[in-house]
């Protein structure tokens, strides 16, 4: 018998993988324009208030809510006007009002303002266009601290900066940043019948190495680095050292082929001599035969050979141990969706199922019909606008109707 656990369900493997001690990885200092797709590891505070001084939302004209009588009955009188960017902010006085333009400084004095359309200008004053009951004192500013104040967290230690975050990076004035280092990932790839793209197929029954470049890509679009080693025949000295190799090099080790129980399957025989394996066999579908051990705490994933199987065990067991890398708490989204069809369930294990997602007026909807019966293998089902439904362990058959929880692809 195995000394690990074999065949264990779904959240027995998450349990183990986030009890197992990993590899932790160090901080670096970047510009923040190069931070994309980076993980932060630090907080982000707001150093100052913003707007620092009450701000015009709108345009129009600054007035003091004391005068609205004044306004309504005789007019108020029209000073110099102020625009957006004048160094130093114009005082308002009593009986007055000043035109102020989106984005500028409030006047000293000014708590409100009346936007243009509400107003007609009658010679050097200004008088309302509307009843009384549409102008609320401090109305269309913006108040200062508004967006934020000064020592608030904006961005937290762990959360990914994309875009926006960036653009708040440069209001904030933060030149550089402290991130963590991207995860290397050696992806070692096993099989005799495969080959690499661009190769010439000597044989027809050979398959193309789909599976490296694929998970190079997905290790991309985390943030991290995945390393490619050349392909590996299925010659167990060769796959040791290619093994030995990755783990002197890299923080985490993918492989895929070889861990079934074929005659020439040496992957996980190797797994076994070079590292404490923590479980292998996972009651899933599909990923079934995966496998996951720890060398000197660098986390090694045995995954399996067909590309919609190795994706997936990828992002639902490699992305909780990239998170815990990197001082994050992985939580896969999860959505509620409405199946079109019927489901036939002929296996026990968990399975995520691939499918397509439709929005219906806000509502989210899933089909089956346009994938293919042999998930594993094809990678054409994962592509589009696809997502995996989720169906539990022991599940029994669903109507068209029923509600299924949905990961997208996308949100790993």
């Amino acid at each position: 018998m195995a000394d690990y656990p074999t065949l264990i369900s779904y959240t027995q493997a998450l349990e183990i993988l986030c009890a197992t001690p990993i590899k932790t990885l160090g901080s670096q200092q970047v510009h923040f324009k190069d931070s994309l797709n980076r993980i932060l590891a630090q907080d982000i505070y707001a150093p100052c208030n913003i707007p620092a001084y009450p701000t015009a939302a709108m345009d129009g004209y600054a007035i003091n809510f004391e005068d609205i009588e004044e306004f309504f009955t005789q007019g108020l009188q029209i000073l110099p006007p102020n625009k957006a960017g004048n160094p130093t902010r114009a005082t308002l006085q009593q009986g007055c009002a000043i035109k102020t333009f989106t984005g500028s400084l409030m006047p000293i004095n000014a708590d409100t303002l009346v936007i243009v359309e509400h107003v007609q200008a009658q010679g050097e004053k200004i008088t309302p266009k509307v009843s009384k009951d549409m102008i609320q004192s401090s109305q269309w500013i913006r108040q200062a601290g508004d967006n934020y104040k000064k020592g608030e967290v904006l961005l937290h230690k762990g959360d990914k900066i994309g875009a926006f975050e960036i653009g708040l990076l440069a209001e904030l004035n933060y030149n550089f940043i402290q991130v963590y280092q991207k995860a290397k990932v050696g992806i070692l790839c096993v099989g005799d019948e495969i080959i690499e793209v661009g190769e010439e197929a000597k044989y027809d029954n050979v398959v193309r190495s789909v599976n490296t470049h694929l998970l190079e890509s997905l290790l991309s679009q985390m943030g991290q680095e995945g390393i490619v080693y050349p392909l590996l025949k299925d010659d167990k000295a060769m796959i040791k050292a290619a093994f030995e190799k990755a783990l002197q090099e890299c923080d985490m080790v993918l492989s895929t082929g070889g861990m079934s129980m074929g005659d020439y399957d040496y992957t996980q025989a190797i797994i076994k001599e070079l590292s404490h394996i923590h479980f292998k066999g996972v009651r899933l579908k599909p990923g079934k035969p995966v496998a996951f051990g720890t060398y000197n705490d660098i986390p090694i994933l045995g995954l399996p050979g067909f590309p919609n199987s190795s994706a997936v065990t990828f992002l639902l067991f490699g992305s909780p141990l990239l998170a815990r890398m990197q001082g994050r708490t992985h939580k896969p989204m999860l959505f509620e969706a409405t199946i079109l069809e019927d489901i036939k369930r002929a296996d026990t294990r968990m399975e995520f199922r691939a499918c397509e997602v439709y929005n219906e007026n806000g509502a989210l909807q899933v089909s089956f019909k346009g994938k293919k019966s042999l998930q594993s293998s094809m990678i054409n089902n994962l592509t589009r606008n696809s997502a995996l439904a989720i169906l539990e362990e022991n599940g029994s058959d669903l109507k068209a109707g029923e509600v299924v929880k949905i990961m997208f692809l996308n949100h790993f």
